[in-house]
């Protein structure tokens, strides 16, 4: 890895970022909600995992995703793809501004919402491996899109499958697409972020953490291949 590299897309991810008013608005979201709950009497430990799910799939992911597809658009994307970074470069590059501003929305919002954690460095680990899944979900978005429209379409049912699961659950308490749902990457975030803020022992969400890793893994193996192969079709 080339760190001049990584910091000089860094600082050009930043000023893509100032200009696109999606991503800027996206940034509202998480807060407005924090805002929003922290009014409410009541489940604040539920509130608290509902607003780490919407950001990492909002700001993560949709921002991963539309910053990608602008670049496709632009035609910088296949000029980065043929300059000396190497594959590492620009996949970090390309994420480090997704997972900063992640990290801020998401201290922020828990600020707002006024929760106390009782195991703030397992929620920690947690919300590493979910931003980790949701990069690489964002950036196989960005990558298999031609536009920012066609990103805004493909990210729509893809956030409602990987992060709302445990929202749409609740609609579906039993039959087959509940025990679908059951399986999906919200449902074992928010069981594991529930577990990490109430300070329950790691047995008892080992598992939902073990699945996060398992589907973290596998979306960055089907996005990397995904990368390598539109590098070399450039």
């Amino acid at each position: 890895m080339n760190a001049a590299r990584i910091s000089a897309m860094l600082v050009k991810e930043y000023h893509d970022m100032k200009s696109n008013v999606q991503v800027l608005s996206i940034l509202i979201v998480p807060i407005f909600l924090a805002v929003l709950y922290s009014r409410m009497d009541g489940e604040q430990e539920f509130a608290a995992s509902f607003v780490f799910i919407i950001t990492v799939t909002f700001v993560t992911m949709y921002v991963q995703a539309l910053l990608l597809a602008e670049e496709k658009e632009k035609n910088t994307l296949q000029v980065l793809l043929l300059s000396p970074a190497s594959s590492a470069d620009i996949m970090i590059g390309k994420s480090i501004i997704s997972v900063i501003l992640t990290i801020i929305m998401f201290v922020v919002s828990m600020l707002i919402i006024n929760t106390s954690v009782e195991s703030p460095i397992i929620l920690s680990i947690i919300l590493l491996i979910a931003v980790i899944l949701f990069v690489a979900l964002g950036t196989l978005v960005g990558l298999l899109s031609d536009n920012l429209v066609q990103t805004t379409v493909y990210l729509l049912p893809l956030s409602f499958v990987f992060g709302f699961g445990p929202m749409i659950q609740m609609y579906f308490s039993e039959g087959v697409i509940a025990d679908i749902l059951a399986y999906t990457p919200g449902s074992f975030m928010m069981e594991a972020c529930l577990a990490a803020i109430g300070g329950e022992a790691f047995p008892s969400y080992r598992e939902d953490i073990i699945w996060l890793v398992g589907w973290t893994a596998a979306a960055l193996v089907v996005t990397f291949i995904t990368f390598k192969k539109k590098s070399l079709s450039n």
